[in-house]
């Protein structure tokens, strides 16, 4: 008799974190649900983890034949959603441009609340290609280091390097020349170059940059306690982290490239949808799904197609009110949820929903709960 093939999901939402153990041996018992469990998640979110895991793990009673830990989480959007000063960082912005471009400077697209949280010192320097992938000037290191002595002046530790025409840079390569420079005369500051965030566009890569930039501490930190959580609950498997397309990112990527994993709450549920309901590609009947995945601090609104994943958006979206170019399933995403704080005003009597949600401690703060 062969072994079974298990996977652990884990999704830690600002909420709660939820466990499931599946079977996906092939024959009659795959997709079977062994053991699952809900817990309120920690502000230590390594805790949350564990408690959730260790349920599944009693109920299942074996964890030998657990191929992978796939964890999904809504944190970093989250953080964005809620706008919240405790996990973004200001994030310094070095434009290579040369006489290009001076007229939108970085930010110029962003809703007020959120650029009062992010903006940090920008720098116009010189650099950038032309569209036939020539340049428009070189790199002046002069130029950089200059840069370098008010980002450090400042306190700054989140810098976004990006090029026009980045993309197509695959000889000169300044973004990297750049980074590289950074690295030299900063210590401690995370660098991110837009070319390996999104696309051809210029403000909107350089928006999703900035994002990306503005999340990489509280990645690490989140991500190093997924990490923890399996080391202390002496799982052998394999981490993985869930993608806004519905495959998997390594531990090293996700801290990287927080920004890819956007979506990937209402994109496991898509996937989940689909896998329950028998709509995988091969089983399908051609039908496509509308999938609404109501969380503790947001809810998101996503269509499934017959192949089992999720829509991808146009070319250019919006996420916070800050347009952007990299991809993503197509969902609108609303800070409504479980967790919403209700606000009335005194004087109008006007109420209002959200964005903001007590999250983690609705036990203690929700008034329904």
């Amino acid at each position: 008799m062969s072994s079974p093939i298990l996977r652990l999901g884990v999704d830690v939402g600002g909420t709660n974190t939820d466990a499931v153990l599946l079977d996906l041996s092939p024959g009659p018992r795959r997709g079977q649900v062994l053991a699952s469990s809900k817990q309120p998640t920690t502000p230590e979110v390594t805790l949350g983890i564990q408690d959730a895991i260790q349920s599944v793990i009693k109920q299942a009673q074996n964890t030998a034949h657990i191929q992978a830990l796939s964890i999904g989480t809504t944190h970093f959007v989250n953080a964005l959603v809620e706008r919240d000063p405790r996990k973004l960082d200001r994030v310094a912005v070095i434009r290579l441009c040369g006489p290009f471009s001076r007229g939108t400077p970085p930010f110029v697209g962003f809703p007020r609340e959120l650029r009062d949280i992010l903006e940090g010192p920008c720098f116009m320097l010189s650099g950038g290609l032309q569209i036939d992938g020539s340049e428009i000037s070189s790199v002046d290191p002069k130029e950089v280091e200059d840069a370098c002595l008010e980002i450090k002046k400042q306190g700054i530790v989140a810098v976004a390097i990006v090029s026009v025409f980045a993309p197509i840079d695959f000889e000169i390569k300044q973004e990297e020349l750049v980074a590289k420079i950074i690295g030299e005369q900063l210590s401690g500051v995370d660098v991110v170059c837009s070319k390996d965030v999104a696309h051809i566009g210029l403000l909107e890569r350089e928006n999703a940059a900035i994002l990306n930039a503005s999340l990489l501490r509280h990645a690490k930190k989140t991500i190093a306690g997924f990490q923890n959580a399996a080391r202390a609950l002496d799982l052998k498997c394999p981490v993985f982290i869930t993608s806004n397309d519905g495959t998997l990112l390594s531990c090293a990527q996700a801290a990287r490239l927080p920004i890819r994993t956007f979506s990937s709450g209402p994109t496991n549920s898509m996937r989940g949808a689909a896998f329950l309901a028998s709509l995988e590609s091969g089983s399908s009947k051609g039908e496509s799904a509308l999938v609404i995945d109501i969380g503790g601090t947001t809810t998101e609104v996503g269509m499934l197609l017959p192949s089992g994943f999720p829509r991808q958006a146009a070319a250019h979206h919006e996420l916070c009110g800050v347009r952007l170019n990299f991809s993503m399933p197509h969902v609108t995403s609303i800070g409504l949820g479980g967790g919403s704080i209700v606000r009335q005003d005194p004087a109008t009597k006007k109420v209002t929903i959200g964005p903001d949600s007590v999250g983690y401690r609705i036990l203690s703060e929700g008034l329904v709960f």
